[in-house]
């Protein structure tokens, strides 16, 4: 009895413990959050007439946002912008600063998810994706992200034979529709647009821009290595590229999502750019791979990686000859890199000697360095 009487008392105690712990010790440390100013004054008190942050959501997001949770997506998509040993989320492009317990006070469910199967949503709003584009993908994300795991919510809309203007028009490789999206559908995309942490609060500020940061080295890095003053054409075609390399919508490559804002990539998940024999290497291969993605193992600086890359793209492989050109020519000449620029006409020349080649059949590192080819 007196071991039965030790083992109950025990057992009563790891539970009070606990509860104190994450019941008692979360509520005293989290509990009094409330929406506040970007910034306080000396004394800790909120400035007169500041606006107060975050902002609640519009009445049809809140609904979207019921949506969003019955619907499941919060089991592949994340809601927290983090700093985690396999790279910072703000290097990615998910955000310009990492997320805090305050961001969320005003969710009536918070849904910061558990998994990254897709990427994360936190800040989905400031991307740039259209209302439409939306639509488009929760209908059939596949017609724009062929390789895309999420799956499609026909169920949300209405095909249409001959559409409105206020109706969508879905385009995919077998045959174009339109579609008229249901409240439902209209309450999740006006959720997906308010998710934005774009403000700064007293206890977290926006993290300075890698690329703005280390701008000073970089020029200097690569004066070095380039003649002063680069040609206006290819300080264009540079330029260009770079939107390519980070532009998140139609006409970009969606690049950094995978290789970081600074060229880095992620370790053991994604080779870096910056340095890489890859990118500085034979342009010919280089454009391959733009056109049809990469696939098995490589090595890139010493380090082997397996993975699968998209050919660049909304939707993937979807780039002209100039935006290839433009982003390679990119990547070859930042973070360091100093080589020749690549020329639409080049790429169009790989193109034609491809004619034939199945869509999305992507090479593998063999293929690209058999002397075959």
């Amino acid at each position: 009895m007196n071991n039965l009487a030790k083992f109950t008392i025990g057992i009563f105690a790891t539970l009070g413990v606990s509860w104190l712990a994450f019941v008692v010790g979360a509520r005293t440390q989290y509990g009094d959050l409330e929406p506040t100013a970007q910034s306080l004054e000396e004394d800790g008190s909120i400035p007169a007439d500041s606006e107060l942050f975050p902002l609640a959501l519009s009445g049809v997001a809140q609904q979207g946002a019921e949506e969003y949770a019955s619907l499941g997506c919060v089991a592949c998509h994340t809601q927290q912008v983090r700093r985690v040993e396999t790279g910072f989320d703000v290097d990615r492009g998910w955000g310009k600063r990492p997320s805090v317990p305050r961001d969320y006070v005003l969710q009536k469910h918070v849904l910061l998810g558990n998994s990254r199967i897709g990427p994360d949503l936190a800040n989905l709003g400031l991307r740039e994706y259209s209302d439409e584009w939306l639509h488009q993908h929760l209908f059939e994300p596949q017609s724009l992200v062929p390789s895309s795991l999420c799956p499609p919510s026909p169920f949300l809309y209405s095909e249409i034979e001959d559409g409105a203007d206020s109706d969508i028009l879905v385009t995919s490789e077998d045959n174009d529709r339109f579609i008229r999206p249901s409240i439902r559908a209209n309450r999740l995309v006006a959720y997906l647009q308010a998710l934005k942490q774009d403000y700064e609060l007293p206890e977290i500020s926006f993290i300075e821009d890698p690329e703005e940061a280390s701008t000073k080295v970089d020029t200097v890095e690569v004066a070095a290595e380039l003649p002063a003053g680069l040609p206006q054409w290819l300080q264009d075609q540079i330029d260009a590229g770079k939107e390519v390399y980070m532009k998140a919508a139609t006409g970009g490559g969606m690049c950094f999502t995978c290789h970081q804002q600074n060229g880095q990539g992620l370790a053991g998940q994604f080779p870096p750019l910056a340095g890489s024999d890859w990118v500085l290497g034979d342009k010919s291969r280089l454009i391959k791979i733009s056109m049809y993605g990469l696939m098995g193992e490589i090595e890139v600086n010493g380090e082997k990686y397996n993975n699968v890359m998209a050919p660049p793209g909304i939707p993937p492989g979807s780039l002209s000859d100039e935006q290839i050109a433009n982003v390679l020519t990119y990547i070859r000449n930042d973070w360091g890199n100093s080589a020749s620029a690549v020329s639409p006409e080049e790429v169009a020349t790989v193109r034609a000697s491809l004619k034939g080649r199945p869509p999305m059949q992507m090479f593998t590192a063999s293929e690209l360095t058999s002397t075959e080819q």
